[in-house]
């Protein structure tokens, strides 16, 4: 008892020493700033110690990823001060159960707990998150900016901000950010509601706008950061000493959405990190990133490219159409192994149909529009669900027709800003591996397993580790309570037997029905979320959709979205940068280069393309006479031929080739049938593998 006392008198201490020498020393203060840091202190006290989980003096027992357990008291003891108990260093940021939890949040019970450092998605967000609250107070309180918006993406932290003044010198951004985090900032934490959100931003009708936007809940979470006021989303660093150095990267002008004229908001990236030794891992990383850039590695292969004609949609040159092509020959296979049809849908629908499924209440600022006769408003289809309704309720539908388990490789089509554009990872015309099940609630576990088999069959032959989130209620969403309980058991149920590793993610689940999102994990180490399985009570409901049960009554079927490689562009972007454009075998859009050397070897060498085209590769001929063989070889290798036939006339004679490899490993003279038969062999089981 009096431990614990001590031990909370002590922390309580630290903390009001921390923010008073923090609030002298940071900066000046300008009169809207200060405004807006008696609104936050007045809402606070407001807010009391509702927020606070108070001490029960009750012992709990803390379990570690290691298996080691260690003694805490509820609502005193934090995971921070667990991991200064055990030693551990360089955690940022940990999980409690599976929640996303603050080094410096006190534990309510019994737990698993993980601590997580920068070498983690989840500790280098919150790093950078807590890097763009000091970089926000920077552009503030030193430099005079209006910051308007802050956050984290995957690429670093950035600072969306209004300055009369915009030339900025990045490295005297770094300097100052090192300085205010040195100086180790509390961050100060409330949970606003929208009338709360709009007293603490008054006096800034853009901050006030982009905050409202980002809501998407009934509260936000502000934290106050020094003298400045940050809107954030996932947790921070328990105060800003755990960064010691910052990187800026670019400085660029932000498009916002339904903008008619220019803003003047600017956005600074940049990066934060504990320490140098993970900023030059990080460096390390960029560049091989930028190595394996899908779209140095497009234009370098010759794959596709953009045209301002078409803003945001992809020209497919035709080895980059091979390699469509084959990625929609391996899905149509899976179908027609695992009992999907294909169906075709139309591309342009009357606004009625997407007031009926509620899209256009909620995503008509994201679609195409056309007008045609008079008045009548048409839109591109920017997904196939509804369609896939309609279909279904063309005519009565038997029990004993489901599943229906219907496939669509449509055009999709979504109105990206600008701005947002990026290569193949962000299009405005794409297409997906898009499908959708009609079946009856009994059926439901059974699909599900059946589609997490379908993505682990698919991933495995890209050679992608995976794991999966279950994303359950978030908060506003429709339907029962009790709806969503039982499906929500559902999805668990098909998860744990389906065996893979799978965490749950509270409240991340679509409005309209829980969902499990699975994430991948490329050859270096980067995290993208492609595949998706989801439920919906909604369309069903709204479509007023009906099967004759065995009993001869009308029942509700279950819906369920699904799609393994998500869009065909952005996953020909993640394999491209995984394989660093050396692509397998069965994928490639260059698979064999046939070099003849000398006398009467270049008729035989068009013999064997033809032979080698005949049976569906995609084989070329290098018959340039200008071109030493070595020469040849090496442009080969650099067009990344997965394999290179050298012909002259003893391979003439003998119907033979000599293989040598795209690493250049010489795989000997054999003889042409047998080659194809490897090749052939490899290609059809879409092996990864180079020798045969």
């Amino acid at each position: 008892m009096a431990v614990t006392q001590l031990f909370r008198l002590f922390i309580c201490r630290s903390a009001a020493r921390a923010t008073l020498h923090a609030h002298r020393r940071y900066s000046k203060v300008c009169p809207a700033l200060s405004e807006r840091l008696r609104v936050f202190e007045s809402l606070k006290e407001k807010q009391g110690n509702k927020s606070r989980v108070e001490a029960t003096e009750t012992p709990l027992s803390i379990r570690l990823t290691d298996g080691r357990k260690v003694k805490g008291t509820a609502g005193v003891t934090t995971p921070l001060f667990v991991a200064q108990s055990i030693r551990v260093k360089g955690a940022l940021v940990s999980t409690v159960n599976g929640e996303l939890w603050e080094l410096g949040r006190p534990l309510e019970a019994d737990c698993e707990l993980q601590l997580l450092g920068f070498d983690t998605v989840e500790g280098r967000q919150a790093a950078w998150r807590t890097g763009a609250c000091v970089l926000g107070g920077v552009l503030e309180t030193v430099l005079g900016a209006e910051v308007c918006r802050e956050g984290a993406s995957e690429l670093g932290l950035y600072c969306d901000h209004l300055l009369d003044n915009s030339a900025l010198s990045l490295s005297d951004v770094e300097e100052r950010c090192k300085q205010a985090a040195a100086l180790k900032l509390p961050l100060s934490r409330l949970e606003l509601n929208t009338e709360e959100v709009r007293e603490l931003f008054q006096n800034s009708k853009l901050r006030l706008q982009l905050v409202e936007e980002q809501m998407n809940g009934p509260t936000i979470t502000v934290y106050r950061c020094g003298d400045s006021i940050a809107v954030c989303n996932g947790p921070l660093l328990p105060h800003t000493g755990f960064l010691k150095v910052f990187k800026m990267l670019q400085l660029s002008s932000v498009t916002l959405a339904n903008q008619t004229e220019s803003s003047g908001l600017m956005r600074l990236l940049g990066a934060a990190f504990p320490g140098e030794k993970e900023k030059q891992e990080w460096e390390r990383e960029q560049e091989e990133a930028r190595r394996r850039d899908h779209r140095r590695i497009g234009t370098d292969q010759e794959l596709f490219f953009f045209n301002d004609v078409s803003p945001g949609s992809c020209f497919f040159l035709p080895k980059g159409a091979h390699i469509y092509n084959t990625l929609t020959d391996f899905i149509k296979s899976e179908y027609r192994r695992r009992g999907f049809t294909e169906v075709v849908t139309p591309t342009l629908y009357s606004t009625a149909l997407w007031e009926r499924s509620g899209h256009w209440e909620h995503y008509s600022e994201n679609m195409f529009t056309v007008t045609s006769e008079g008045s009548q408003t048409y839109a591109l289809k920017p997904m196939n669900c509804p369609a896939h309704c309609l279909m279904f309720e063309q005519r009565v539908r038997s029990w004993r027709e489901l599943p229906l388990r219907w496939a669509d490789f449509g055009a999709l089509h979504r109105n990206e800003l600008s701005g947002a554009l990026g290569g193949l990872t962000r299009v405005r015309r794409f297409c997906q591996d898009d499908a959708h099940i009609f079946c009856t609630p009994d059926q439901l576990e059974e699909e599900i397993v059946a589609c997490l088999d379908f993505v682990r069959t698919v991933y495995q032959v890209f050679g992608f580790s995976f794991h999966c989130l279950l994303s359950t209620r978030p908060t506003p969403c429709l339907g029962e309570p009790e709806q969503w309980d039982n499906a929500e058991q559902q999805l668990e149920r098909s998860l744990q037997q389906f065996g893979e590793r799978w965490e749950l993610n509270p409240g991340d689940g679509a409005f309209y029905g829980p969902k499990i999102d699975i994430q991948i994990k490329d050859a270096i180490g980067r995290q993208h979320q492609c595949a998706t399985i989801q439920l919906d009570f909604q369309l069903p409901i709204r479509f007023d959709l009906q099967y004759v049960g065995p009993d001869g009554q009308l029942h509700r079927p279950v819906m369920i979205h699904r799609a393994v490689l998500g869009s065909l562009e952005r996953m020909i972007a993640i394999l491209a940068e995984n394989f660093g454009g050396k692509w397998p075998l069965w994928l490639s859009p260059a698979q064999v280069m046939i070099i003849p050397v000398g006398g009467s070897s270049e008729s035989y060498g068009k013999q064997v393309v033809q032979q080698f085209r005949e049976a569906g590769f995609m084989a070329d001929l290098n018959d340039d006479q200008g071109a030493t063989l070595n020469k040849k070889i090496r442009s080969a290798q650099l067009a990344q031929y997965n394999y290179i036939f050298v012909v002259g006339d003893k391979e003439s004679e003998s119907g033979t080739v000599n293989v040598r490899s795209r690493g250049g490993k010489q795989l000997g003279r054999r003889p042409t049938e047998e080659v194809l038969t490897s090749l052939t062999q490899l290609r059809d089981t879409r092996s990864n593998l180079d020798e045969f």
